[in-house]
């Protein structure tokens, strides 16, 4: 059968009911001067804003429970390695960026005014740029609890941080539509690392070890960055006509 007669068939089998008011419509939006018209551009600053009301309620407030709960621990119990806590914030990040696919929305953000790597960009820049900052003044605030200098306080929180960030968004990158699992899973098994490392290795912590703490961040940060532009680039963009 040629595509010719299996639409036809397609036509006889589903006809389309006749639209009515039709006239009537297009007269209304030619009376509203909305006929080819196009939409007002937006400035990056609006576009963010605007995504900023489409995050989850429940995802900011979680991170800011993760970060009081962070600073209750640095105080009552400092000895217990609170670091080990700040992988958890990568949780909240690694939902929201594949929210699409687990509801089966990514074909009809697709086809909205902007782009789902757009939209996924910009969902990233301001969770994680709200979570870094929040992280960076726990530091401040902890640093006093803390027999370590602000620099080894830094590390020992932005290198689990990272750590999880990395190992889930490459997760992530390669399983989109399951329901978040494996992404939890992976935050709550690098702060289970960061909490028994100590246990097995006396001399984590110890001053002498800073340069590697140093050289893990520069190196998950720049994974973060490397595993990140993969992803972005390698997402479809489907053009709807």
């Amino acid at each position: 059968m040629n595509n010719e007669k299996l639409i036809s068939q397609i036509r006889v089998l589903c006809h389309s009911p006749h639209p009515e008011n039709k006239k009537e419509f297009f007269q209304h939006l030619k009376e509203q001067e909305m006929v080819n018209r196009r939409l007002r551009v937006m400035s990056h600053g609006e576009f963010l804003a605007c995504q900023l009301f489409y995050i989850r309620k429940w995802t900011w407030m979680l991170s800011g429970c993760l970060l009081l709960f962070i600073i209750w621990i640095s105080y009552r119990h400092p000895g217990n390695y609170p670091f080990a806590l700040t992988p958890l914030l990568s949780t909240v990040i690694l939902l929201e960026t594949r929210r699409s696919f687990r509801w089966k929305m990514a074909e009809f953000e697709h086809a909205a005014r902007f782009s789902l790597r757009s939209v996924i960009l910009a969902r990233l820049f301001l969770l994680g740029t709200v979570n870094t900052v929040g992280l960076l003044i726990v530091i401040l605030i902890v640093r006093p609890f803390f027999s370590y200098s602000l620099i080894r306080v830094f590390l020992y929180m932005m290198v689990p941080y990272l750590t999880a960030s990395w190992l889930g968004s490459v997760y992530e990158r390669m399983h989109r539509t399951d329901q978040g699992m494996g992404s939890t899973m992976i935050s709550i098994s690098s702060s289970a690392f960061f909490a028994v490392a100590p246990a097995f290795f006396s001399q984590l912590y110890e001053e002498r070890l800073t340069v590697l703490w140093a050289a893990a961040f520069v190196l998950m940060a720049c994974s973060v960055t490397r595993n990140l532009r993969e992803w972005i680039c390698n997402m479809e963009e489907p053009v709807w006509n």
